[in-house]
């Protein structure tokens, strides 16, 4: 499976499955991470200098080892998951974790959107959860939140209130990628609960992705309530 691109200037085709990628904004503790991290990283440069390069290896040098590799634990230990970018779009909610794609929660598997007490946005669904943190993920967040009141809304279990301030940091200037078609075969009917053998016999809803077998595909959407093409 090809990787997603992450250039905001790549080509997609039309009727690609597309979706936005988020960046963390800098928050005072990722600028403080740098600068610890910047320091051990300079520390270890001085270290090797001191060691190996110097005519003879300075008093200093294991000090410097030290005090770098030190600085640039911390650095990792400080790092936060909160700031690893996220993706929202037709394949639903995902987050880059290192893979060779995202981790997803697809629209039709989410079960709940919620903001906590902190300001996140948080996607729960098929045991996993994804969190937008509105402080330093704002975009996200309200790209999230948008999303699922469009094509979820009895799913989005926060006031009024709260949606409504977030909502106002929504930027469709994120760039946006294609992403892979999703596999249909192997998966079950949402109206008969029969697993669908081949592509050709399945029916996916275009608002939240669930599935239907082409025999038993419904008007609407069991899940989100779209119209269905029947056919």
């Amino acid at each position: 499976m090809a990787h997603d691109a992450h250039a905001a200037n790549v080509k997609i085709a039309p009727g690609s499955l597309t979706e936005r990628r988020f960046v963390a904004e800098p928050s005072e503790r990722s600028n403080i991470q740098a600068l610890i991290g910047g320091l051990g990283a300079a520390a270890l440069g001085a270290g090797t200098y001191a060691t190996w390069v110097h005519d003879a290896p300075m008093p200093v040098a294991p000090y410097l080892f030290g005090l770098g590799t030190l600085a640039v634990v911390v650095a990792a230990v400080m790092s936060s998951s909160d700031n690893i970018p996220l993706r929202v779009g037709d394949a639903g909610v995902g987050i880059e974790r290192g893979g060779a794609q995202p981790e997803r929660i697809a629209w039709y598997e989410i079960e709940k959107v919620s903001i906590d007490g902190n300001g996140r946005v948080v996607v729960e669904g098929g045991k996993k959860r994804i969190v937008a943190p509105a402080a330093h993920h704002g975009a996200a967040a309200a790209s999230i939140l948008k999303e699922a009141l469009d094509r979820i809304p009895k799913r989005v279990a926060a006031p009024t209130e709260q949606v409504t301030p977030l909502l106002r940091s929504a930027d469709d200037h994120a760039p946006v990628v294609a992403i892979e078609p999703m596999q249909l075969a192997g998966r079950r009917c949402k109206a008969s609960d029969v697993i669908i053998s081949f592509e050709r016999d399945a029916r996916a809803c275009s608002r939240c992705g669930e599935v239907y077998d082409k025999k038993h595909t419904p008007e609407k959407c069991l899940t989100c309530e779209a119209p269905m093409t029947i056919g």
